[in-house]
């Protein structure tokens, strides 16, 4: 019987490891996880779903923990996960199928969860989530990309890089197959933003290591470009993406709308036209070359050079709000508010859930002094999305309600809002305003007007 085992490094992932090894208890024949030195209850953890431990001394590289977890192997094929991922049980079938003759590896989805609906996974937008899969229901977007996850065990198999450890150099220098499954690996590491911020910093810095170690090495530039753009460090990201481009046989989209995005960052908007001309002139209807374009063309005074593109984004790609947000920044920087909001509203209709769309078009409101426009805005925004705006649409549309005159209404959506974000200084302000004035006045009918308090924007 051909086996499985499952390969991991670990370090104070309690919170999180036990639905990964919960999820692929029932694939695997053996738990291989090599813990680096954690201080919560990771390891008793691993120990309790029978897991094989062992224990590497962490010194700044992935690869070198990881070639310990395939040392202690002895199945004939190994999973790789990290304690942030999962395997849905109705991939496991598909993954036990795939543990025969032919390819002696295998690119797995590695699929991103996130809620935020703006964001990338490099050149690639999130998509709204409607697979029928349990892992990640709860979740609205994710990015899919393909990772080499699944691989026949060989006696000299070692991963190579200090951070973004690679397997494929070895399976390309054996001229070993390499195949593509379509199973997924769910990750849920960018859920929690907080923590890919943290690690942004730490990772950078192992990044330039990696790459100093081997500067001719573009595997090497395309890790550390990927982590300067994690990190906002754009100078960086455009040295490392320039590096690839002169050193990679096959260039990847992501490098050349990456050193593109770095240098709209750097506002060197002159040199973000070529690499993205470029992508299109090999994929034109790639959505990210095509909404960035026109922002450097406008930044360059060619604002209607730019609108093709978005229209031609927009046909391709009609679910996606993107474009119609660039559209919405074209026309405001025109003076064509009218239009803009226009454009915002379209954005919305196709996502909206998106707090961040609803977010902006208040903002474009307030911007421009439509005070009444912006909490009608606001209303519609909480109607919508109850719980989100972090406090701020209570108060704009109660603030502008009570300021009106309409009390009651007003009232209403401050106590909503107090109950759902009661520390927020201009809910607070608000709820102040009204109990400061006289028993007759405001907060008990139609005339009652307190003041202008901030919204604590």
């Amino acid at each position: 019987m051909t086996t499985l085992s499952l390969a991991m490094i670990v370090k104070n992932e309690e919170a999180v490891l036990g639905h990964c090894l919960a999820s692929i208890r029932a694939l695997v024949d053996e738990l291989v996880v090599v813990d680096t030195g954690s201080g919560d209850g990771t390891v008793a953890l691993a120990e309790s779903f029978g897991a094989r431990i062992g224990h590497f001394p962490w010194r700044d590289d992935f690869a070198a923990a990881r070639n310990e977890s395939l040392r202690l192997c002895t199945g004939d094929w190994v999973l790789l996960l990290d304690a942030d991922e999962a395997v849905d049980p109705l991939d496991h079938a598909r993954i036990r199928a795939a543990l025969g003759p032919g390819p002696a590896a295998f690119t797995l989805v590695s699929r991103n969860y996130t809620r935020d609906g703006a964001a990338r996974l490099f050149d690639q937008a999130v998509v709204p989530n409607r697979s029928g899969y349990a892992e990640g229901a709860g979740l609205p977007f994710y990015a899919d990309q393909p990772l080499l996850r699944l691989v026949r065990r060989f006696p000299d198999l070692r991963f190579e890089g200090r951070i973004h450890e690679l397997l494929n150099p070895y399976f390309i220098r054996k001229k070993l197959p390499i195949g593509d499954l379509p199973a997924v690996i769910h990750h849920f590491g960018k859920v929690d933003a907080a923590r890919e911020s943290a690690k942004s910093a730490y990772y950078l810095a192992l990044a330039e290591k990696d790459a100093a170690d081997r500067p001719g090495d573009p595997d090497r530039q395309f890790n550390l470009m990927a982590q300067a753009y994690a990190a906002g460090q754009w100078e960086t990201a455009l040295r490392a993406g320039q590096a690839v481009l002169r050193g990679a046989r096959r260039i990847p989209h992501a490098v050349r709308t990456t050193v593109a995005m770095a240098c709209q960052q750097l506002g060197r908007h002159q040199e973000a036209l070529a690499p993205l001309l470029e992508v299109l002139r090999a994929s034109p209807e790639h959505p990210l070359a095509l909404c960035r374009l026109p922002v450097s063309l406008a930044a360059l005074g060619r604002a209607d050079e730019g609108r093709p593109y978005l229209a031609r984004a927009m046909a391709a790609h009609p679910a996606d709000p993107v474009p119609h947000v660039v559209l919405a920044d074209l026309e405001e920087q025109a003076g064509r508010v009218v239009q803009a909001r226009e454009a915002m509203r379209a954005a919305i209709e196709r996502d909206p859930r998106d707090a961040r769309l609803r977010q902006g078009l208040v903002e474009l409101d307030l911007r421009h002094r439509l005070e009444a426009q912006a909490a009608a805005d606001a209303l519609e925004a909480l109607r919508a999305l109850p719980a989100q705006g972090d406090g701020h649409w209570h108060a704009l549309a109660a603030g502008f309600l009570l300021r009106a005159g309409h009390a009651g209404p007003g009232k209403a959506v401050l106590d909503l809002g107090l109950d759902s974000f009661p520390g927020h200084p201009g809910l607070k302000a608000l709820a102040a305003a009204i109990l400061a004035q006289p028993a007759t006045g405001a907060g008990t009918g139609s005339t009652g007007r307190p003041g202008s308090p901030s919204t604590g924007r």
